[in-house]
């Protein structure tokens, strides 16, 4: 589990399903998965499963107990498959996500657009602790981030990678680490593999 003293700083733990739900939603990234992940993901969610609709992203698995998953490439098409999705959301279902940060906040994201609130969406941190990073100043977005400094995709500046997260943006804070001395870049250090 992840933990800092940054209040913005998400927290997260172990997907757990609402008993009292009328419908259930898992959405794993598969590449971040432990052997046996899905067994023990069907043995969390057996008290539910005759409700659980599964999406797996990534390569292709099967597993007893969670159904017959919708297998679906990557997060693009989780995002587009809850925008287009034909039933209605109520407020008594439930969204169950496990991935990496970026893959996590993506759903989130779109879940929100399609009408999930926020006390209906249960995130499990998975895999890597790559980050997305929102540059302050040009407000592109470098993805797969693992450094402390990280040169932003749209504009090129040095950015200090900080640990301020954004909930709205699903990203984490980005600002130019040389502005007040040009130049000068400190060491560039792998902290977020």
């Amino acid at each position: 589990m992840l933990h800092s003293d940054i209040k913005s700083r998400p927290t997260y733990r172990a997907l757990e399903p609402d008993l009292a739900a009328a419908g259930h939603l898992l959405v794993v990234e598969t590449a971040t998965l432990q052997p046996g992940g899905l067994a023990n993901l069907a043995d969390t969610f057996a008290p539910v499963a005759a409700k659980l609709h599964t999406w797996l992203v990534g390569e292709a698995q099967a597993v007893p107990g969670l159904g017959k998953p919708w297998q679906l490439p990557a997060v693009a098409d989780v995002v587009d498959a809850l925008a287009c999705a034909t039933r209605g959301y109520g407020i008594g279902d439930r969204l169950y996500v496990q991935g990496t940060e970026p893959f996590l906040w993506s759903v989130a994201t779109a879940a929100a657009i399609v009408g999930f609130g926020p006390g209906q969406i249960q995130l499990c941190h998975a895999g890597s602790l790559q980050r997305r990073v929102w540059c302050t100043h040009c407000h592109g977005f470098t993805e797969q981030v693992t450094t402390n400094v990280v040169p932003c995709a749209g504009c090129g500046r040095h950015l200090l990678v900080r640990d301020h997260f954004s909930r709205r943006l699903g990203a984490f804070m980005g600002v130019m680490v040389d502005a007040e001395a040009p130049g000068e870049i400190p060491a560039i250090e792998e902290v977020f593999a």
